[in-house]
């Protein structure tokens, strides 16, 4: 089993219809909200085919300074079997259109 950790970014929180979807989605077996991350229960992850899910998030909150967060993927038995990236609003990137 892999788990998909998202935390959200601060002032944000994940759209409930989005949470709906996800899941639904193809392999998910459970999501759940802690605090503020998204865990996403992934039954596996078959090698060398891309899967792609979406989680859309609603800005309750308006931050300044708005600093990235992270979202970790990792091996539920084996926890050091792991790969994180960080994510951003785009507004915050400097797109302010």
């Amino acid at each position: 089993m892999v788990i998909l950790e998202i935390k959200m970014l601060s002032g944000f929180v994940p759209d409930p219809q989005s949470l709906k979807e996800l899941k639904g989605a193809l392999l998910v077996d459970l999501v759940e909200e802690k605090e503020d991350h998204v865990m996403v229960y992934i039954w596996e992850l078959p090698k060398d085919i891309p899967i792609n899910y979406k989680l859309r998030l609603i800005q309750e909150l308006s931050v300044q300074n708005l600093k990235p967060a992270v979202v970790k993927m990792y091996d539920y038995y084996q926890p050091s079997d792991q790969a994180e990236t960080e994510y951003i609003h785009t507004c915050a990137a400097g797109n302010t259109t």
